[in-house]
């Protein structure tokens, strides 16, 4: 065991949550890439290709999916489950995939091992599609699991070409994970490099990247927004990342192995640098990472949601001192006076911008980042071209 693995290991009674002897939250090793054209037989076939991929090095470990009908529990040992490329084969392209395999011994437990996808409708206008696994922790550290693990998202990310994806250390939840939001919030507030995946995710996903993970994948075309591939490459090295080429898309790597980041500790550097280089690229219109409080627990709303998409950019900004009087709504006061920038100049403010012909935020940059090209894609993230746009501060943090 790594040392690095055995301090995690070490927290164990503090971020893993037990609900009748079943684990339902925990830290594992999570990927999940944002893809379009999901409704096309290429894509469709590259999808294909990669969920058997998991399947041959983690399938022995798989207990049961979800029959993608009716969506009830089918065990596979009765092998009364579709093969994946025979389901595939009955649709058309107005049909979604949506799939998702597990080793847990019950569907209200945490997986150690699970894969799932939904795809875009050829109808649908905007949408994008997700393949999204995970694994032990451990995978990341002992070199043998490493090396599969590694070689499993190399193949993921060429295959799919991702718009966007990220991968490292999460906390996870079972399939159904909305009743667990709370469990989720509380881990999160006292690990700041752990990845929580939102309730929004999928709908935010054709907007651009949420946050950044160990692993962060920018696609040639998301890299548009800061002159293309090569110019945000140079961008991310004058920031102390050197990006990875891998097919069509830029991999920027947080350090040699992944984080978890307790919050009583300073932030890393190496996710410091890699959100610096990724923030002009995030989506700055992301809304509410949780569900609705069925209890009155505190969940991610619009306010905190916003604070740990900013965990990295001030330290002081996650966890909240306090929940008492946040409210709901993203923190940010009203700019003392107008400021505007063009695409290509760097701000001087840490603020919110959006463009003026618009009426909601788009952005969110600190001083020295540069203001991003807008983007224009097709119904299914065709790319179309890019516009420089003028942006302005709307609120000040």
């Amino acid at each position: 065991m790594t040392d690095a693995l055995e301090k995690i290991e070490a927290l164990v009674p503090d971020f893993q949550y037990v609900d009748d002897d079943q684990i339902v939250v925990t830290i594992g090793f999570a990927a999940s890439f944002y893809f379009w054209g999901g409704h096309t037989a290429a894509k469709r076939q590259a999808l294909v290709e990669c969920i058997e991929a998991f399947e041959d090095v983690y399938g022995s470990e798989l207990k049961w999916g979800c029959d993608p009908d009716s969506w009830k529990t089918k065990k596979l040992s009765d092998k009364k489950l579709p093969k994946l490329r025979d389901h595939v084969a009955s649709l058309d392209a107005d049909d979604c995939i949506e799939w998702h395999l597990s080793s847990s011994d019950h569907r209200e437990e945490a997986a150690e091992y699970s894969i799932s996808c939904l795809t875009e409708r050829g109808w649908h206008e905007g949408r994008i599609s997700q393949l999204s696994f995970q694994v032990p922790r451990s995978h990341a550290f002992d070199e043998v699991h490493r090396k599969r693990l590694e070689t499993l998202l190399l193949l993921v990310i060429e295959k799919l070409a991702p718009f966007h994806g990220h991968a490292g250390l999460a906390a996870v939840s079972p399939e159904q994970s909305i009743p667990y939001e709370g469990d989720v919030f509380d881990v999160a507030t006292r690990y700041r490099a752990l990845y929580i995946e939102g309730a929004g995710d999928l709908l935010c996903a054709p907007h651009g990247p949420k946050s950044i993970d160990w692993l962060t994948v920018v696609s040639d075309v998301l890299a548009e927004r800061l002159g293309g591939s090569q110019a945000y490459a140079d961008y991310c090295r004058r920031l102390g990342i050197e990006p990875i080429r891998h097919g069509r898309t830029l991999i920027l790597r947080a350090g040699d192995t992944p984080e978890i980041g307790p919050t009583n500790e300073s932030p890393s550097q190496a996710y410091i640098a890699a959100n610096t280089a990724l923030r002009p690229l995030r989506d700055g219109a992301y809304d509410s990472m949780g569900g609705g409080s069925i209890n009155g627990e505190v969940r991610f709303n619009r306010c905190t949601s916003d604070l740990w998409i900013r965990r990295f950019d001030q330290q002081d900004v996650w966890p909240p001192a306090t929940l008492i009087g946040l409210g709901k709504e993203p923190l940010g006061k009203v700019p003392s006076k107008k400021v505007r920038l063009k695409t290509g100049e760097r701000s001087q403010h840490y603020g919110r911008f959006q463009r003026t012909d618009t009426n909601s935020p788009e952005l969110t940059l600190m001083p020295g980042d540069v203001a991003p090209y807008w983007l224009k894609l097709g119904p299914h993230g065709e790319y179309l071209g890019r516009d420089a746009v003028t942006w302005e501060l709307v609120a000040e943090l």
